[in-house]
């Protein structure tokens, strides 16, 4: 009686245990594939379908809120956690060519690199990417990207979270502190003007001095070649001094003539 009693309370247990672990593997299953189908729909969010658009001007709008930047702060190794931002994109479509034009104006929160306190940071972003028609798709530079005929949509997500961090200022900062920033800069500034000007006048006197220098070297040079050449004008040279005795002879067989 007692073993049946034990053996009922084990299997009331094991199946306790199994019922616990199902409900929470197929909790995390459903929250895994919620998770999944919400990155999927981020991604979608920002696709535009270029084969159907006409040649000419085409507007799209975008909200980008707290999920948009979870998912590029996660995917896209980001530091813009939180932010309400409004997107438009502008595409302009012609035969060579896709300009796209991209214009943000929101909020992003930052942390204060100072007191790590968070504040929202006002953003204002217009930019332009070219997308142009060739034979394989690879970005050209920073501001050209190559795409084919048969490229059927493009992706604006992860150009306007990129354009957002380069908008960032290196150092973030509250904006209490930016008074006290601006002013710190103004001085350095002012010191470093007034260096390069120390070194300014500082090149020109050495130059001047160099100039001088010079100047009296040639003025000393000239005055040696000066005595030079006036002493070998006055000095008679032996030449002259020494007559050569044949012309006395033709002078007396001269006289003795006449």
């Amino acid at each position: 009686m007692e073993s049946f009693f034990i053996n009922f309370i084990l299997t009331k247990i094991i199946i306790f245990i199994k019922k616990h672990l199902f409900f929470e593997r197929k909790a995390y299953l459903c929250g895994l594939n919620q998770k999944v189908k919400n990155q999927v729909k981020d991604l979608r969010t920002f696709e535009i379908d270029i084969v159907a658009l006409k040649f000419g001007s085409h507007s799209f709008t975008f909200n980008l809120d707290n999920k948009f930047f979870a998912y590029c702060n996660e995917h896209l190794n980001g530091f813009i956690e939180k932010g309400d931002c409004n997107a438009e994109v502008i595409l302009e479509k012609n035969e060579q060519l896709i300009r796209a034009t991209l214009m943000i104006d929101g909020t992003v929160e930052l942390v204060c690199d100072r007191s790590l306190d968070e504040f929202d940071y006002e953003v204002d972003i217009e930019d332009t990417i070219l997308y142009k028609y060739s034979e394989e798709e690879r970005e050209l530079t920073e501001e050209i990207v190559l795409i084919t005929r048969r490229t059927p949509s493009i992706n604006v997500g992860e150009l306007l979270y990129e354009f957002l961090m380069l908008d960032i200022p290196m150092k973030k900062l509250h904006p209490r502190f930016w008074e006290e920033e601006e002013e710190y800069l103004n001085d350095y500034s002012e010191s470093e003007d007034s260096d390069n000007l120390e070194d300014e006048l500082s090149d020109k006197k050495e130059r001047k001095i160099n100039f001088i220098y010079s100047s009296e070297e040639n003025k000393t040079e000239d005055k040696s070649e000066d005595k030079k050449d006036s002493k070998n004008k006055t000095k008679p040279s032996s030449e002259n001094e020494k007559i050569d005795p044949r012309w006395n002879i033709l002078k007396n067989l001269k006289n003795n003539q006449n």
